[in-house]
């Protein structure tokens, strides 16, 4: 009984559609992307099997070009995630591109300006080499993401290529480094992982600020200043809770110092506000349901 809940659950589960919405080249160009939305940055090494992956997640063979030349993609594509209607930003490949010096610090930049300063990026997704173990690059990655506070999907893909001893020990390896994130073991040929993968980058979309909630606050919330205050206050110490449970940090010696950033800053504030009106609304709710059953009486 309990092997075909499973089964139905995953014949149940729609994968959903990846549209590709822009195709962009410049830092302006990505920070003002879909402004409104979640951002998912997917990143990892020029041959780790990004395009692959996308195509795979979308059940179609040629929406990402696939390219036996790593280091190609000299562009940053962004994709819909629909119905769920947050995006998935492909970033080009780092390591050991074939380009000039010149061009691989111009990209690196970009990149880099990118991951920290987005305000609508809620996580970045680091694909990493089922079949390697932790290499300088990807561990350099991770750490950038861990001191800039951006919370990590790790992904080990090419699964169908290792024994599952081998992806174990490499899962446990990786563990180590990004404790609170184990990685997801993914194959783009045999389709291993790909439905656990679209249910994490759908809950990280949709926990994060920028989800779109069907819930209305009513307009006719009491303003009173000195309740609002109090209320904030409470909300601030909630959101300082939850944001230390939240983010990934490596818990040794070298901790990597926290560095607050625009766009952590944003959605700290706008999450707040929504916590502040349904605290509101809440007690609102209280006081009309207490005045009814008094008229009863």
């Amino acid at each position: 009984m309990q092997h075909n809940d499973i089964k139905m659950e995953q014949e149940e589960f729609v994968f959903p559609q990846l549209i590709l919405e822009e195709t962009l080249y410049t830092l302006g160009q990505l920070k003002n992307a879909a402004p409104e939305k979640a951002h998912i940055a997917l990143a990892g090494r020029s041959n780790v099997g990004k395009s692959s992956l996308i195509n795979a997640l979308a059940k179609r063979k040629q929406l990402a070009k696939v390219s036996s030349t790593p280091g190609k993609t000299r562009s940053v594509n962004l994709y819909r995630v629909a119905p769920q209607n947050f995006f998935l930003t492909d970033l080009p490949g780092y390591g050991y591109a074939k380009r000039s010096k010149s061009e691989r610090e111009l990209w690196a930049n970009l990149i880099e300006k990118y991951l920290v300063e987005c305000e609508n990026l809620v996580a970045v997704a680091i694909l990493l080499d089922c079949r390697l173990e932790p290499q300088e690059a990807d561990k350099m990655m991770v750490q950038f993401a861990l001191a800039h506070q951006i919370p990590i999907i790790p992904i080990l893909t090419k699964a169908d290529k290792c024994t599952q001893k081998e992806r174990s020990e490499r899962i446990s390896q990786w563990t180590v480094l990004i404790p609170r994130g184990e990685p997801i073991a993914v194959s783009s040929h045999s389709g291993l992982g790909l439905r656990e993968l679209w249910k994490k980058l759908i809950l990280v979309a949709e926990n994060s600020s920028f989800a779109q909630h069907e819930e209305e606050i009513p307009e006719n919330v009491s303003q009173d200043k000195e309740q609002d205050k109090q209320l904030l206050e409470q909300t601030k110490e909630i959101e300082k809770k939850s944001f230390q449970e939240h983010i990934v940090f490596k818990e040794d010696n070298d901790k990597p110092k926290k560095i607050r950033t625009k766009r952590g800053a944003v959605a700290r504030e706008k999450e707040m506000q929504k916590k502040l009106a349904q605290e509101k609304a809440r007690k609102k709710a209280q006081e009309e349901k207490s005045r009814a059953k008094h008229k009863k009486k």
